[in-house]
């Protein structure tokens, strides 16, 4: 089994592959709101996104270097 540490640009990769299906996420979502799988798949988005900016943010980690110093709750939730 190879074991391998998760780098800073590694986490920047994760992050920005989740933005990016996070607002693909919305915009479906945008075109059909009556579409409950829609819905939930925006929602799961934003839950994951807000993790992460809350335990990168209790980390002092800069959240802009992440992309994630956006308005989650005001795209997503």
């Amino acid at each position: 089994m190879m074991t391998e540490t998760l780098t800073r640009e590694g986490m920047k990769y994760i992050v920005a592959r989740l933005l990016d299906n996070a607002n693909d996420a919305a915009e479906e979502y945008g075109r059909d709101k009556d579409n409950k799988f829609q819905a939930g798949r925006r929602s799961a988005y934003y839950e994951m996104l807000d993790i992460l900016r809350t335990e990168l943010d209790v980390r002092d980690e800069d959240l802009k270097e992440f992309g994630l110093d956006i308005d989650l709750e005001g795209n997503f939730a």
